[in-house]
């Protein structure tokens, strides 16, 4: 069912939801409609899991929705709880700073400025050397940032490892989505 950014009432979509008895439920959006929607699916009745993009993996949902977001399952784009001593680190610099753990966007720009820093080294103060060597796949398949090991598909997506979580207790759990044989 649509909604829009800002939208706070979601009975209607619901009502439909319900209405088919849906084994499950799927949250494509921001954090703060995600949460209305969890906690009205909770005071409709409505208890079937629910699964999320990575934005809802965030703590205005514990804010908004509280114990009703209980079970919410999301995707993620890398494991913040990660005991690397370089992301701890990142994770403590960026709280003492805003006064806030630093999200998914945080924690990537650290790891795309630090691949630009590489880049520079490597071709010095030339952008046309600068652009070669980033969109030079090879150069940095494989980086190591403070969001993983970041691997690079022929359109520089970062298609290294991605994590779920599941909201217990309060706190989001996250393990790998991605199968290690």
């Amino acid at each position: 069912m649509r909604f829009t950014d800002g939208d706070s009432l979601f009975a209607p979509q619901l009502k439909r939801i319900q209405d088919i008895t849906a084994d499950a439920v799927m949250v494509w959006g921001n954090a703060r409609e995600g949460a209305l929607i969890i906690k009205q699916m909770r005071q409709m009745g409505m208890q079937q899991p629910v699964f999320a993009c990575d934005r809802l993996a965030s703590g205005e949902v514990l804010k908004i929705a509280g114990r009703d977001a209980e079970g919410l399952h999301t995707t993620y784009p890398y494991n913040p709880t990660r005991p690397d001593p370089e992301l701890v680190a990142f994770n403590q610099m960026y709280y003492a700073r805003f006064g806030q753990q630093p999200d998914m966007f945080a924690a990537h720009a650290y790891d795309g400025m630090n691949i630009l820093i590489e880049a520079i080294k490597k071709a010095g103060l030339n952008r046309a050397r600068i652009r070669d060597v980033l969109t030079d796949l090879k150069t940095f398949q494989g980086y190591e940032g403070i969001t993983g090991r970041i691997i690079f598909d022929t359109t520089w997506n970062d298609v290294g490892d991605i994590w779920m979580t599941t909201l217990k207790q309060g706190k989001f759990e996250y393990f790998s989505a991605t199968p290690h044989e």
